[in-house]
């Protein structure tokens, strides 16, 4: 198989096997890049991945990725996550307190467990994304995760399989932290005195562009499928009362 048939190849879907974000002007440059190295008897370069880093998803825009919001007392889904469901109304929120994790499980609302995530809009019968109160359960991972009571914290997700079917994952030592007040700062080119809101990473991305990419494939391939077996409904109440009373921080990384 030469090079241009190899190209061709990755451009295809096959049974859902394998997908390239490629369109056919990406596609159609590479080909011509390919017979150009061929005509001249050139190799394409080989890039060798190891040792390159990934900088954290949150570093870039979210507004089409399934995330989560957390405040104290309440946590909202964003309108990306609802669309990955269509038509779902009722969650069962997971926690799996080893491996900080919150995974959302599709139901049926006849489960004694299961919380109300989306509603249909009166206006326009759209599914719309819906607040999720309850100030023992955020409570718990607040706990849990050793966040600071009086701030925001934003975690991306990803979709994996289950013995339940498709499900959302959430890794929360991923999660970004808001501070509770904007802070104020002047332009410098005009002068005007404005408010932004800071955000903090986890101390992962502290003094360092990113993770491994070797890391990031790793775990990708080990995200596929979520073992919900490990999950556990486990008590906090003997979760150490010190950390109630001051639950930790997030530091912001040097730039």
């Amino acid at each position: 198989m030469d090079d241009i048939e190899i190209i061709q190849d990755a451009g295809e879907v096959k049974n859902g096997a394998k997908e390239q974000s490629y369109n056919y002007s990406d596609q159609e440059l590479i080909r011509q890049l390919v017979k150009s190295r061929m005509a001249q008897n050139q190799e394409l370069e080989y890039e060798n991945l190891d040792g390159y880093v990934l900088p954290p998803r949150t570093q870039f825009s979210m507004l089409k990725k399934p995330a989560v919001s957390i405040k104290y007392g309440r946590m909202t889904f964003n309108m990306a996550s609802v669309r990955l469901f269509a038509g779902v109304e009722y969650i069962l929120p997971l926690i799996h307190p080893d491996k900080r994790k919150l995974t959302v499980v599709m139901c049926p609302e006849e489960q004694s467990a299961s919380v109300a995530w989306a509603r249909r809009r009166q206006k326009d019968n759209e599914w719309v994304n819906r607040d999720i109160t309850s100030e023992d359960f955020i409570h718990n991972v607040y706990k849990l995760m050793g966040w600071k009571l009086s701030c925001r914290y934003k975690v991306l997700g990803h979709v994996a399989n289950s013995r339940e079917g498709l499900v959302l994952v959430f890794e929360l030592d991923e999660a970004i932290m808001f501070a509770s007040r904007p802070v104020e700062f002047v332009n410098e080119e005009t002068g005007e005195i404005k408010k932004k809101q800071v955000r903090y990473y986890p101390d992962a991305y502290k003094d360092c562009i990113g993770k491994s990419y070797n890391d990031y494939v790793e775990a990708r391939q080990m995200n596929i499928f979520e073992y919900l077996g490990e999950y556990t409904g486990q008590s906090y109440a003997d979760y150490p009362a010190e950390q109630e009373k001051n639950c930790g921080s997030i530091q912001k990384p040097g730039r």
